[in-house]
């Protein structure tokens, strides 16, 4: 995620009672101000989510094959399967983090998916929660 894509994000969960959502942050080495320091930095804008730090960009390689992102979508650059990185993923209760999510969102050239829209995300994100309250 980048810090724009953090602030983006917090505003759109903003309201949420905690407790009711797990925020999960996964911040990837895309560009050259993109450091560990600058992620801990960056992660004050979502202070409820918990933070990781993928400097070696496994997770991001794994979630962009799973999300089927070439490298042309996600680098500019063809050459196979890219990464995901500034992709917003959301996954209902119970369900495995290591599957496809219930739906994702991103900042990339992806045509297979909806680009990041705060309020769509906060909408998306409010129907899974009052779904799950009634079930």
């Amino acid at each position: 995620m980048c810090i724009q894509g953090a602030a983006r994000v917090a505003a759109a969960l903003r309201g949420i009672p905690s407790g009711v959502l797990q925020t999960l942050v996964v911040w990837v080495p895309m560009l050259p101000p993109d450091t560990e320091g600058a992620a801990q930095t960056a992660a004050q804008a979502l202070p409820g989510a918990v933070h990781f730090w993928d400097g070696d960009r496994r997770l991001a390689s794994e979630l962009g094959r799973m999300l089927g992102i070439t490298s042309a979508q996600s680098l500019g650059a063809p050459g196979g399967h890219g990464l995901a990185w500034d992709v917003y993923l959301a996954y209902g209760r119970g369900k495995a983090l290591a599957g496809p999510p219930d739906f994702w969102m991103h900042q990339l050239a992806v045509d297979h998916a909806p680009r990041f829209n705060a309020d769509e995300w906060r909408a998306r994100i409010q129907a899974m929660i009052d779904h799950g309250r009634r079930g």
